[in-house]
């Protein structure tokens, strides 16, 4: 099981904002810790799987409100990860955002069409992770104000 942090993987609020639960998905231990800092100084809520394998089994039993998914893992990678998630009633709806050293034209198409909203290469540029994440988040927000009202709205750019 992937070391997963204290915080627990549902909201927490901070400085009057509501903040998100973010589950961090790498196979490096490095690039993990530099996203929790990142996500958690921004205030949020995160926890942490180092494999594809523990992030499905995290997300089933505690379903975060974002994921920033690695695409190249060993055991189950990224885009296989990506498909049992928005295969799933109870996942399908959690905005991903992919992450990748590989930056291919074919990889961000690959995402895209398998449901990811947005995808993010490394090494990522200085307020970039925190801005992604800001805007997956207020759009996944406001997806579920439209629909709790009736409406469908798909976000799907990037």
């Amino acid at each position: 099981m992937a070391d997963v942090f204290d915080l627990p993987c549902d909201g927490v609020e901070s400085y009057g904002e509501e903040m998100a639960s973010v589950l961090v998905v790498d196979d490096h231990e490095d690039v993990r810790l530099a996203l929790t800092t990142l996500l958690e100084f921004a205030g949020h809520g995160v926890c942490e799987a180092a494999d594809g394998a523990d992030a499905l089994d995290m997300a089933m039993s505690d379903p975060p409100e974002l994921i920033l998914l690695d695409i190249g893992m060993k055991k189950v990678d990224g885009f296989e990860t990506l498909m049992f998630l928005k295969a799933d009633q109870q996942t399908r709806d959690i905005p991903v955002i992919m992450l990748t050293s590989r930056g291919q034209p074919e990889d961000r198409f690959r995402a895209r069409k398998l449901g990811a909203i947005d995808y993010i290469n490394k090494p990522w540029e200085p307020g970039e992770v925190e801005t992604r994440v800001r805007r997956a988040l207020g759009a996944a927000r406001s997806a579920d104000s439209i629909v709790a009202d009736g409406r469908l709205l798909e976000w799907r750019e990037f």
